[in-house]
């Protein structure tokens, strides 16, 4: 009797019991959360003052487009409708911003003394792993602003990003704010553009020049930030403009600034002693960011007073708000 050739057909491995897939699922939703919470730690100091601040202006500005030479005024109904493009686009070029901002070993160092719960001072990925990252990001950056809109803005940020991160921008205290400054006009401007279907150098370009008056204000106060940092700054040779010119002297340039350029926000938008109750927030608050800075000068009280700067541009931001309805 002739043997056959053939072996055995391995055996086939029984399925999992309950137990091991509920092991492997749990593991799973771990390891997703686990990263999902490294994205957050990136971007999470900046929710608040660029996220938020940058739909705030386009759902504002939006409301009152024609008054900006962007189209017809939408109603909220119609602007909300955007709200997911508005924050996706927000929130992508912000990630894309922070891998760049966060990467490198002087900003880990002075991480690890200020914020030591990021990403990289704290270990959860490496500096390589988050330039990888990085270049994946760019990509996906360029295809929700060709999807949502807000292509030039997204482009000109990518340029201030890569000036003020890899280009030495950061390193020059004037430089540094001017563009701070011209990033937060970008990140204006963007969720402005999803919501209008329009860009801001359409019409007669009033929605450029409003932007710019805030991309100047911004510029010439965005150094309110680096109080709280100070020690930070100090100790890995970072300068800054309160570190270059003097912790005082840089809180009175703060105080003109954000008295001057309430000052300018109101004549632009033709806002006078008589129109006094549509300028009172912008003032007002202000007034308690600038109020404060001055009073407490201790690192927690810059860090409050820091939280209190949004206010005041937000108060710039309900200015054509306040006008359109006093015109209606």
């Amino acid at each position: 009797m002739i043997r056959s050739v053939w072996s055995r057909p391995a055996t086939k491995p029984g399925p999992k019991s309950p137990a091991s897939l509920q092991q492997q699922f749990s593991n799973s939703t771990s390891s997703l959360l686990y990263h999902a919470y490294t994205v957050y730690l990136f971007s999470c100091n900046n929710i608040k003052d660029i996220i938020c601040m940058g739909f705030l202006f386009g759902v504002l500005t939006a409301s009152v487009a024609s008054r900006v030479s962007m189209g017809p005024s939408l109603p909220f109904s119609q602007i909300f409708k955007s709200a997911p493009g508005m924050l996706l686009w927000s929130w992508s070029n912000l990630f894309l911003f922070n891998l760049h901002n966060q990467r490198h070993a002087p900003a880990i160092a002075e991480d690890a003394i200020n914020k030591p719960w990021r990403p990289l001072p704290a270990g959860r990925l490496s500096p390589h792993q988050a330039t990888r990252i990085m270049y994946c990001t760019y990509p996906v950056v360029l295809l929700i602003s060709s999807a949502a809109g807000g292509m030039l803005p997204c482009l000109l940020e990518a340029v201030f990003c890569l000036w003020y991160n890899e280009w030495g921008g950061a390193s020059d205290p004037v430089l540094k704010n001017i563009l701070n400054g011209l990033g937060f006009a970008c990140f204006f401007a963007g969720p402005l553009e999803i919501a209008t279907g329009n860009s801001v150098f359409s019409g007669g370009m009033k929605a450029a020049t409003w932007l710019s008056i805030l991309a100047a204000a911004i510029s010439t106060t965005s150094h309110a930030q680096d109080f709280r940092d100070m020690d930070g700054d100090r100790a890995t040779g970072r300068m800054t403009v309160p570190l270059l010119i003097g912790d005082m002297n840089a809180r009175v340039l703060l105080a003109v600034g954000v008295t001057g350029w309430t000052g300018v926000a109101c004549w632009f938008w033709g806002v006078g002693l008589a129109e006094w109750k549509d300028s009172a927030v912008a003032w007002a608050a202000g007034a308690v960011m600038v109020g404060n800075f001055l009073r407490d000068r201790t690192r927690q009280g810059d860090a409050l007073s820091w939280k209190l700067f949004p206010l005041w541009l937000l108060g710039l931001m309900m200015l054509p708000v306040q006008v359109g309805k006093m015109l209606s």
